[in-house]
């Protein structure tokens, strides 16, 4: 449908047909003999399968199904489409194109009417019947004639405007955006109660994967919803709302942009509509175009996707240099394009523990916990308390109110403090969890391993956290120790704020040092870690090298990924250290 007003005046018109329980009483008969002929090869099996009745239980009692195609066939679609293909196609409206059950034949009224009426006898003989309540017309201007005997033909038909008009829930013209996009906020706001009586971790993974930009993409993939600003600016405030009351964090305009981007970007992956909004438009117009253009050819017509030139402007406008994507269709490459330029634009307003904080976000291993399932059944789902902390630490938000450590030193409200105070009893269990989470992963991959091997220790007497019992490589036995240092401490920021990663790899080097009598019998492999999420490249390779053996004895080929986000999980869990990252000792004072 084009956006012009070039037709609103003639007397072409729209009807949205509807049948009623379609799948289900369509005639076998009709299904087999269709199937005969268009497609022959798939009558044997077929037939075996919908010439006699098939029993349905229900407690003691047998209904016998003799009419439509079996609940969960995956061949059911095919089948109902094959059945009622020749009665479509023998139609002379122009416009005549059907999705399975949903059907829309448009032209002159006079024309649609003959249509209907050959229609809806045929498809009584398949043992279909047309829902003329539930049918649509909508059209410029009819005559009174017209319109009464379209409504003889299907009685109690409704009427749409502009505004209401839309096909397989995508409205046609703009005058219907603001609305669809009105009924998705109301979802949102909707759902937010059920989320909030969740666990948080699970709460937040639903927003990310169902109920916030999931349930959008069909529209702004859809519809030109990147013209209405003020409408995706209604949602993207409830979906920064829902995501406070979740998180129990109040987060600046800054923070709520990071928070949108995806997860490799340094978000937390809940996208705003804001931002999505023309490139999901891009990517499905360049997408369809191929299929858009025989469609309508087919039909007479050869107009292209409307507002596309306009999204391309827009897209100018927005992009510095004007970058396009390699393959405009998929949507992905034009979300990296969009979501690196506010990546970067963060990095040039941030300093200091904000620039450190930033640039170790963009490394892998940084968002590993976000991507992990929330189950306590696995270990991997984080508590409230955690997950608040985990959160403010990625965004820079608060974390606490300033106060003073039981070591002395003042902490900050961003509770950077915890991560490094020596004092601090969490980095105890982080450094137990990454060492025993090795360990079962060493085991499953059939390699025999203790953790703080007896006998066996550096000059200062401090044994290592962890020896294999049989050779890892070049016939000598791994020798591992874990370490994970904290990207804000004074005596890091300044590597980290210059490149990401960096602090580890300095830890990395003085486990190397601290263990070079060693090395020489033992293939030794510092796991050094950052607070932020960064790896050292050597835990990177180590960790790497274990998922590929667990893979190699069967494993689930996810097995690398999965370890990767137990080690992250385990780092959070660390970070939040519950009353120990604020100071605060093992008991608050109430």
């Amino acid at each position: 449908m084009s956006h012009s007003k070039e037709h609103e005046n003639t007397e072409n018109a729209l009807v949205k047909i509807d049948l009623k329980n379609a799948f289900n009483c369509v005639e076998r008969d009709s299904i087999l003999k269709e199937v005969l002929e268009l497609a022959p090869p798939l009558y044997p099996y077929l037939y075996q399968c919908y010439s006699d009745a098939t029993n349905l239980y229900f407690k003691e009692n047998i209904v016998l199904s003799q009419i439509g195609a079996q609940q969960g066939d995956p061949l059911g679609p095919l089948l109902f489409c094959l059945a009622i293909h020749k009665s479509i196609t023998t139609l002379n409206s122009p416009l005549n194109v059907w999705y399975l059950d949903d059907g829309v034949i448009g032209g002159r009224p006079e024309t649609i009417i003959e249509d209907l009426k050959n229609l809806i006898p045929t498809f009584k003989e398949l043992g279909l019947e047309v829902n003329p309540t539930k049918c649509e017309l909508f059209c410029g201007s009819m005559s009174e004639s017209s319109f009464s005997a379209l409504q003889t033909l299907l009685p109690g038909i409704k009427r749409l405007d502009k505004a209401s008009l839309s096909l397989l829930g995508a409205p046609i013209f703009p005058e219907g955006v603001s609305a669809a996009l009105r009924t998705k906020k109301d979802a949102l706001v909707a759902a937010r109660n059920h989320l909030t009586n969740l666990s948080s971790h699970v709460s937040m993974t639903l927003l990310r994967h169902c109920f916030a930009t999931p349930r959008m993409t069909y529209i702004l993939r859809t519809s030109p919803s990147w013209q209405f600003p003020e409408s995706a600016k209604e949602i993207d405030q409830e979906l920064k709302s829902t995501l406070q009351l979740i998180l129990n964090v109040d987060l600046t305009d800054t923070q709520w942009i990071q928070a949108s981007l995806p997860i490799r970007h340094g978000g937390l992956g809940i996208r705003r509509v804001e931002d999505i909004g023309l490139i999901a438009f891009l990517a499905s117009a360049h997408g369809t175009v191929d299929l858009v253009t025989r469609i309508l050819a087919l039909n007479g017509g050869n107009s292209p996707v409307p507002f596309v030139s306009e999204a391309l402007a827009k897209w100018s406008a927005s992009m510095p240099g004007d970058a396009r994507p390699d393959d405009p269709a998929v949507q992905r490459q034009w979300d990296d394009i969009w979501s690196r330029d506010i990546y970067n634009s963060l990095l040039t307003d941030a300093s200091g523990v904000d620039l450190a904080r930033l640039k170790a976000l963009a490394q892998p291993e940084s968002g590993a916990w976000m991507h992990a399932l929330p189950s306590p059944q696995l270990g991997t789902l984080l508590d409230n308390d955690s997950l608040r902390i985990a959160v403010a630490l990625r965004l820079g938000a608060s974390v606490c109110e300033s106060h003073r450590c039981r070591c002395g030193a003042m902490v900050e409200a961003n509770g950077h403090h915890g991560l490094s105070c020596q004092r601090c009893a969490g980095r105890f269990p982080r450094h137990q969890s990454i060492n025993e989470i090795i360990r079962r992963a060493m085991v499953s991959a059939s390699v025999p391993c203790v953790l703080e091997p007896p006998g066996l220790s550096r000059a200062d007497g401090k044994r290592p956290d962890g020896l294999t019992l049989i050779p890892w490589r070049r016939g000598r036995c791994l020798l591992w120790d874990a370490t994970c240092v904290s990207t804000f401490a004074a005596s890091h920021l300044r590597q980290t704020t210059r490149c990401a990663g960096s602090a580890a790899e300095s830890a990395a080097k003085l486990k190397h040092t601290k263990y070079s009598a060693l090395e020489s019998r033992y293939d030794f492999v510092p796991v050094a870690i950052e607070t932020a999420g960064p790896w050292g490249s050597e835990a990177r390779r180590l960790i790497a090298e274990l998922g590929r053996r667990l893979r190699e004895r069967g494993c689930d080929p996810r097995s690398g990924s999965y370890l990767v986000q137990q080690i992250s999980i385990a780092v959070q869990r660390g970070n939040a250290a519950g009353r120990q990252l604020l100071g605060l000792g093992d008991s608050l004072p109430f």
